[in-house]
Parts: C-alpha cells; structure tokens; sequence
C-alpha cells in the first residue's frame, strides 16, 4: 500500500514539475507578438523534456533559439531549464547582440555552472542548439549554430540547409570544440525558417524499423511547404506517429516554424 501511495506521489511530482517546465516555454501569444505565422510541433518523449525553445526582442531585433539537451526526463529538463534561464539573462539583461557571442557566453556560463564540485572529474551534459536573430530593417538573418541544422525556403533562392558551424555548449571537455561562426542571409517577407532537435529523424520505425532521418524530414517539410502551418504540424504529427508505429518514442521531439 505504501509504495502505491509513493509511486502516486511521485506521478504527482512529475506532473507538477511538468507544469513548471512548461510555465517557462512561450505560449502561442508571445510567438504572435514576433511573428505574424509560426508554429512548435513539441513532443516530449516523457512527461519532461531535453528540448526547449526561447524567442525575445531586443535591440529592435527579434531573437529565436531552439535547444536539445542530452539525454530525456527529469535530469535533461532541468539542463533546459538552466539554458533558458541563462539566455534569458545574456541576451535580455546583458543586452548582447551577436548570435556567436551570445553562444559563446552561454557556454562559459554554462560551463561554470557545474564546475566547482568535490570530483575532478569534469562530466557535464550538453547543449545542441541554434540561435536565429532577425534584423527586419536590414532584412537579414544571422544564425549561429551548435550542432544543429537550419532549414530555409527562400522565395528569391528556393530550399537552403544551414550546416552547424560551432561544437555543442558545453562540450570542451567531450569533443575538439570548433568556435562559433555567424551565417549572414538574406530574407524576404514570406520567407520560411524551421529550426528542431534530432527527435523526429531518430525515431525508430518504418517497415524496416529504422531511423526516420534528416534527409526524409526536411523533403516532408519541403513538400508541405505551401501548407498553412496548421496544417503542416497536422501533418508532422501524422507522420510520426505513422512512422513510430508500436515502437516507444526514442527521444524528445522539438519541431519550430516561423514566417519571415
């Protein structure tokens, strides 16, 4: 009776906690407010999740960071919540515009987050993620990325992949870290941008159980892409559930689009 009464506790626990998570995501108002179209296809694989997305304005500049924390549940969605708070003070209170020194800087802050323990050993998690700041008067992206990709359909240059330039936050001590570079692109209204974690393409499934892929999401995206967004996460959501089938969800799934 008594582990019953515990494992009810605990799923009250998870649940809360999941409520607090959420608390912290921008909810559809804050996306209108910057964006005229926009959608989040958000699937966490457990009640919590790694993956999280941020949009501010600063500096008469809109701002949209998508982040994949690793691992899934309870230990990477508090990573997410640490991320979001730090980009929330870099970019907001500190007032740093650059996207590679706003990555820069949630790296060394990030970092020292865990330093400082008894252990020498140094064994912290990470951050995949992308930062998107959009200058509307020069009508101009900068990206900067950390292992991710960025997906575009230009009206002028049709479909472009952006190819991470820098190492995951957090990642100096697991990979030989790469610095931050900033891509500058060209935008015109009507524009699209998706930015996402690796959920989607690593789910298992299919008639030949296996990984979904890069290749196939961004060809599902680029076939949909004269849907309303409504209706393209409809159909996002249809696929992966086709795909996955009876499988379990492999990871956290995190899918935004806006309109330029």
């Amino acid at each position: 009776m008594n582990s019953i009464y515990q494992q009810a506790e605990r799923e009250e626990s998870l649940m809360n906690a999941q409520r607090v998570q959420q608390a912290l995501l921008p909810k559809r108002r804050h996306f209108n407010r910057l964006f005229s179209n926009s959608f989040t296809f958000y699937v966490p694989q457990d009640l919590l999740s790694g993956d999280f997305y941020w949009i501010g304005t600063k500096h008469n500049l809109r701002y949209l960071v998508v982040g994949d924390c690793t691992g899934h549940g309870i230990s990477a969605s508090l990573t997410a919540v640490l991320a979001i708070n730090i980009i929330e003070y870099v970019i907001m209170n500190k007032g740093l515009k650059k996207t590679t020194k706003i990555l820069t800087e949630l790296d060394k802050k990030f970092t020292e987050s865990f330093k400082g323990s008894s252990s020498n050993q140094f064994n912290n998690p990470w951050i995949d993620i992308t930062i998107v700041c959009i200058d509307d008067n020069l009508n101009k992206l900068f990206i900067s990325s950390a292992n991710r990709k960025t997906l575009h359909f230009s009206n002028d240059n049709g479909t472009q992949i952006y190819k991470p330039s820098g190492s995951p936050i957090g990642a100096a001590y697991f990979f030989n870290t790469k610095p931050f570079e900033t891509m500058t692109i060209d935008f015109t209204s009507g524009d699209r941008l998706y930015l996402g974690s690796d959920g989607f393409q690593d789910q298992f499934g299919g008639p030949k159980d296996k990984k979904y892929g890069s290749k196939a999401l961004h060809r599902l995206l680029e076939k949909n892409n004269q849907m309303s967004f409504e209706e393209q996460k409809e159909c996002l959501s249809q696929e992966f559930v086709a795909w996955k089938g009876d499988n379990l969800q492999t990871d956290d799934v995190c899918i935004v689009g806006i309109e330029l």
